[in-house]
């Protein structure tokens, strides 16, 4: 891992509307601003990203800041980059350490996943959404690297683990960051409903029994109960040709009641049937076309 974290990226992240809108930021001279970001480029490119070393004057010639603009805007531009308890003789920029990190565990994970020969099933947040705190830690007992290195051990280990607020790492550029179940407020999920499911379609003998149970006075339920089962056979069990029959026994009670009604209809369209309409004679001279 500590190979790795040597291996120089081509770029990182760099939000320029949360970079502008920062205090510091807004208070620098146009020079300031230029000084600024060539050292966090500089430091980027450096052996160890995000680290530069504690050389004033060499830290003057990267900002390019003559010597009385540098004695003017030093104690400004330093306090972005403190000094690295691990190694003194070096600065650092946290938030350019954390995305090195960042960068490192995204190409470790990803690595892992290809031997795996795909993505697990249960991904783990990535060190993007994990919560930066704005309170800078009391004391850093090992070097930035180590210090970060530890929530990606949590992350490999398979234990979905955020950092407490009072052991992350100060924002340089006065970032916002929230975790992603902060941003989608953390409501426990809807309940679905259980859907009833349909019971298993009955035989003409079954429906007759139940029919013989249900009305025993009746002589023409052995006959429906038939009937139902050719309706329904041709409709694959559906309620209006739609919706799965969820109960074959409370529809044949329906199917019963409604007997009458059904008998009252088929009369009535029967006698509105109309009379066949009549046709002119067919000519009996084959010379005539009309």
């Amino acid at each position: 891992m500590a190979n790795s974290l040597k291996m120089k990226a081509p770029a990182f992240l760099f939000y320029t509307g949360d970079f502008l809108s920062s205090p510091d930021v807004q208070l620098m001279e146009a020079h300031e601003v230029g000084a600024y970001c060539l050292l966090l480029f500089n430091s980027w490119q450096s052996d160890r990203p995000g680290f530069l070393p504690d050389d004033e004057n060499r830290l003057r010639r990267i900002a390019r800041l003559s010597q009385p603009q540098w004695a003017d805007s030093r104690e400004l531009l330093l306090s972005k980059f403190p000094l690295d308890p691990a190694d003194p003789t070096h600065r650092y920029n946290p938030r350019l350490v954390q995305e090195a990190i960042k960068q490192t565990t995204k190409r470790e994970r990803l690595a892992a996943n290809g031997r795996k020969g795909g993505r697990p099933a249960n991904q783990l947040l990535s060190l993007e959404n994990q919560l930066v705190s704005e309170n800078p830690p009391a004391a850093l007992a090992a070097s930035p690297e180590n210090q970060l290195l530890s929530t990606d051990k949590q992350k490999l280990s398979g234990k979905k683990q955020l950092p407490p607020k009072d052991k992350a790492i100060e924002k340089a550029f006065n970032f916002s960051f929230t975790t992603s179940n902060e941003v989608e407020g953390g409501a426990p999920a809807p309940k679905l409903s259980k859907v009833k499911k349909p019971l298993p379609r009955p035989t003409p003998a079954e429906v007759q029994a139940y029919a013989a149970e249900q009305y025993p006075d009746n002589a023409e339920a052995q006959t429906e109960a038939v009937s139902f089962c050719d309706h329904y056979d041709s409709n694959g069990w559906r309620v209006s040709g739609k919706t799965l029959m969820a109960d074959w026994r409370a529809a044949f009670r329906n199917w019963m009641r409604r007997r009458p009604q059904f008998q009252a209809t088929g009369s009535a369209k029967l006698a509105a049937t109309p009379a066949r309409a009549r046709t002119a004679p067919k000519p009996t001279d084959p010379s005539r076309w009309s």
